[in-house]
């Protein structure tokens, strides 16, 4: 049972809102998460801004989700999410900014689109994740949560029948640990391979060198138009696991995995886009099919090239670290 949970207060307008908050409160109690916070109503209400004021003190992140609106001023003429921003840069809470970059189904007030441009212009100096669906809103909550705990590591909070048990641990205590965690991980390595001398030959690429097919879905831009697009692409994969095998030295997430090897295949979406439809220049939301990398996963497995950690998250197996670092 997972002993501590990152607090996290999401940010955000009330009015047209009400999926995205919920698609975000799913990813981040999928993440071990707590989410915290009050939607700020289209009307000025410095009591909730208040609330949420309090949230953030308890709160380990700020997630920031903007749409197509500024939203209310607050009393010095300044909207809540933008103070918030403020408040939450003040206190170097860590952010995380989802910025909506579809396209808009009502025009603006030129006055709210100056303000709202400001806003995103000030939030890119941070982590930031666009998104113009459900779908690309999940991804970008997954990723970028992930991202930021990694980035910015926290304690969390602890249920309070455990909290008594954990007693604190000054800074000298705390690298005595870290040095003796990295002893036992270099004991446990040692283990692997006395336990792996006699053991049959290590398979290799040799013993499975079909091509992977691989689907996908992204979106194709022309003269700014936008338009869906599917295919499938043929690839090498021991050239795909070259491509993932640095990341993987360390346990990585699926969901990182996942779009680091979407970021390699857009150089041939992007021409197969072309192909498919005339004067196409550029893709975006590349998104591999699951069957697809399903098939990827258990390969890599039958190989014996990965191993999956007590979390989920993929490491490369001692074959695998071999073949990887083989020139």
């Amino acid at each position: 049972m997972q002993e501590s949970r990152m607090m996290v207060l999401v940010a955000a307008l009330e009015r047209d809102q009400e999926t995205e908050r919920k698609v975000i409160q799913e990813a981040i109690f999928g993440q071990g998460g707590v989410p915290v916070g009050l939607p700020y109503p289209a009307i000025p209400t410095n009591y909730i801004h208040k609330l949420n004021l309090h949230c953030m003190a308890d709160a380990d992140y700020v997630l920031l989700l903007v749409g197509t609106e500024y939203g209310p001023l607050t009393e010095r003429g300044v909207g809540y999410l933008h103070t918030i921003y403020a408040a939450a840069q003040a206190t170097r809470k860590p952010v995380l900014s989802l910025i909506y970059s579809g396209e808009r189904s009502a025009a603006v007030d030129r006055f709210e689109q100056k303000r709202l441009d400001g806003l995103i212009s000030s939030l890119k100096s941070g982590l930031i994740y666009y998104w113009h669906d459900a779908d690309s809103l999940r991804d970008g909550i997954e990723l970028g949560l992930e991202n930021m705990f990694e980035t910015y590591p926290s304690l969390g909070w602890v249920k309070a029948e455990i909290q008594p048990l954990l007693q604190a641990i000054n800074p000298h205590d705390e690298n005595l640990i870290r040095q003796l965690r990295q002893q036992v991980s270099q004991l446990e390595q040692k283990l692997k391979v006395v336990k792996s001398k006699g053991a049959p030959l290590a398979l290799s690429f040799r013993d499975d060198h079909s091509p992977w097919q691989v689907g996908y879905q992204c979106n194709a831009f022309r003269e700014g138009r936008l338009k869906p697009f599917d295919g499938v692409l043929t690839l090498d994969l021991s050239e795909v696991f070259q491509w993932a095998s640095a990341t993987l030295l360390s346990p990585t997430t699926e969901t990182r995995l996942r779009a680091l090897v979407a970021s390699r295949l857009h150089d041939r979406v992007l021409r197969s886009a072309k192909k498919a439809w005339s004067g196409s220049h550029a893709v975006s939301d590349i998104r591999i099919d699951q069957p697809s990398f399903d098939e990827f996963k258990t390969r890599l497995r039958a190989l014996g090239l990965i191993s999956f950690d007590h979390h989920g998250r993929w490491q490369l197996t001692d074959n695998g670290e071999v073949i990887a670092l083989r020139k």
